[in-house]
């Protein structure tokens, strides 16, 4: 679909901050003619561990979205991932179109504290979001402005992530020619 044409997008979550990010990132360059919604059950865990994880929840979510209405499915999941040894958190989205076509984007990433980090791997919480609303007393922060909205003061909001990694992801459909 080249841009400016009208889409339906298919989201494999009703979590309305990952529907809010990618329908204003497709927003920037398509008509949404729709868009539709559902939850999908993946094989990762709660609070999936490296990239290979978190790219395999979004691509099974997005695959899972799809149906005969779709234009595109898209699957978000967040994940941590280390790097130089310190756990960080980035959203990872994963595009596919009708005709099977498909592009991963990723959001910024930042730092989470090693000792959420830990408590995590050790079992004491199942994921983040449940680690965040324990310490900082907020129901569903994953369905709100997110743990990065608490670190940066509201600052940066998760729909951000979410719109970010959705934006970059679309790259590969934008530039078609350079890509397929």
């Amino acid at each position: 679909m080249h841009p400016g044409s009208e889409v339906t997008i298919c989201i494999g979550s009703t979590n309305p901050v990952k529907i809010r990010g990618v329908s204003e990132a497709f927003s920037v360059f398509y008509k949404i003619k729709g868009i539709e919604s559902k939850k999908i059950s993946t094989s990762v865990p709660p609070q999936p561990i490296g990239l290979d994880q978190i790219l395999l929840g979004a691509k099974q979510r997005a695959l899972g979205s799809m149906s005969v209405n779709c234009d595109f499915g898209v699957g978000v999941e967040a994940g941590f991932y280390l790097f130089n040894g310190e756990p960080f958190d980035v959203e990872l989205a994963y595009i596919v179109s009708r005709d099977q076509r498909y592009s991963i984007g990723m959001s910024p990433s930042f730092p989470i504290p090693r000792r959420i980090y830990e408590a995590i791997i050790r079992g004491e919480h199942r994921e983040l979001d449940e680690a965040v609303e324990k310490i900082f007393g907020v129901e569903n922060i994953g369905e709100k402005e997110g743990f990065i909205g608490i670190l940066t003061r509201m600052t940066c909001e998760r729909y951000i992530l979410s719109y970010y990694a959705t934006l970059m992801a679309l790259v590969k459909f934008l530039n078609e020619s350079l890509y397929y």
